[in-house]
C-alpha cells in the first residue's frame, strides 16, 4: 500500500503521492482509467459487462501457465504479458464473434470463462508460492506494481480506442447496437469483431497485468453506469465515462496514501459509491 512505504519512508502523509516513487503507477491509473471505460461503453450497449470479466480470468490463467513454466520471474514480465495478451486478444475475439452470431449461450459461455479462467489459473500455481503471490495479486489488483512500460503500454492502449471512437462513431454505435442492422447497411460485422476484439484484448490484458482484475474489471463498467445517469445520449456517456474513469482512479490514488489503503480497490469503490449518488440526484430532479 502506498501509505505504508511513505509512513516507512519517514514522511508525513498526505493526499498527494510522492511523484517519485508512485508517479509511474499514478500515470497507469488514469490512462487506464480512462481508456477502460471507452471500451466499456460498447459492452454496454451490447449488455454484456461480464465479458470484461472472463477476458481478464482468461488473461490470468495465460499468465499463471507462463509463470509455472519458468518463463519469467514475474507477472509483468515479456513473456507472461505476451501469453497474456495472445489469450485476451483470442478470448474477446472469439466472445465478440459469438455475441454478433447472437448465441443463446453467450452468458453461458462468459460465465465458463470466468470460472474456468480464475480457477485454473490458481490451480496451475498452486505448487509454486511465489507463482501464487503473482496470481493473488492479478485477482486482487495493485497499482504498486506499475512500471514505465505499463504506461507506454496504457498511453498508447488510450490514443487507439481514441482513434477508433473519433474515426468510426456511426460505425462502432451500428456495430454494437445491433450487428444484424449494421451488416443490413454494408458494415463488415466481422471486421469490425476482429478490429474491436483486438482492441479489446490488448487494453484489457495489459490492465489486468499491469492493475489486476478489481481494477479493471471496476473502470470498465462503473464510470458507465454513473455517466448514464449524467448523460442523455450515447455522445454524452462517451464524454463523461472516462472522466469519471479517471478522476475516480485519481481518487482512489489520493485516499490510498493518505489513509493507508489499496488504491485500486480504492478507486473501484469511490465509482461504486458514485453510482447511488448520482442516481438519486436524477431522480430527484425528474421529480422536481
Amino acid at each position: 500500500m502506498i501509505g505504508t512505504v511513505v509512513r516507512a519512508a519517514g514522511d508525513d502523509p498526505s493526499w498527494w503521492p510522492a511523484w517519485d516513487l508512485w508517479g509511474d503507477a499514478f500515470l497507469v491509473a488514469l490512462l487506464f482509467g480512462a481508456s477502460l471505460p471507452l471500451l466499456g461503453v460498447v459492452l454496454v450497449l451490447r449488455q454484456q459487462m461480464f465479458v470484461a470479466a472472463a477476458v481478464g480470468q482468461a488473461t490470468a490463467f495465460a499468465i499463471a501457465v507462463a509463470l509455472q513454466c519458468g518463463l519469467h520471474a514475474h507477472a509483468g514480465g515479456t513473456v507472461p504479458l505476451v501469453a497474456g495478451l495472445a489469450a485476451a486478444v483470442a478470448t474477446s475475439i472469439l466472445v465478440l464473434r459469438a455475441m454478433s452470431a447472437r448465441a443463446s449461450t453467450i452468458e453461458a459461455r462468459n460465465a465458463w470463462l470466468f470460472l474456468a479462467g480464475g480457477s485454473g489459473a490458481m490451480v496451475v500455481v498452486a505448487s509454486s508460492p511465489h507463482g501464487m503471490q503473482e496470481v493473488q495479486r492479478l485477482m486482487l489488483s495493485s497499482l504498486v506494481y506499475a512500471g514505465p512500460g505499463d504506461v507506454l503500454g496504457a498511453g498508447l492502449g488510450l490514443g487507439v480506442v481514441v482513434l477508433l471512437a473519433w474515426t468510426l462513431p456511426r460505425r462502432l454505435a451500428a456495430w454494437a447496437i445491433d450487428p444484424g442492422t449494421a451488416a443490413a447497411h454494408g458494415i463488415d460485422v466481422r471486421a469490425m469483431d476482429v478490429m474491436i476484439g483486438t482492441c479489446l484484448g490488448l487494453v484489457v490484458g495489459h490492465a489486468m497485468a499491469a492493475t489486476g482484475l478489481a481494477f479493471t474489471f471496476g473502470s470498465m463498467v462503473l464510470p458507465v453506469l454513473c455517466a448514464r445517469e449524467l448523460a442523455g445520449s450515447l455522445r454524452g456517456v462517451c464524454l463523461w465515462a472516462p472522466a469519471i474513469g479517471a478522476s475516480s482512479a485519481l481518487a482512489g490514488m489520493m485516499l490510498g496514501n493518505r489513509f493507508d489503503l489499496p488504491p485500486g480497490q480504492a478507486a473501484v469503490c469511490v465509482a461504486a459509491a458514485a453510482g447511488p449518488v448520482l442516481r438519486c440526484l436524477r431522480l430527484r430532479r425528474s421529480v422536481q
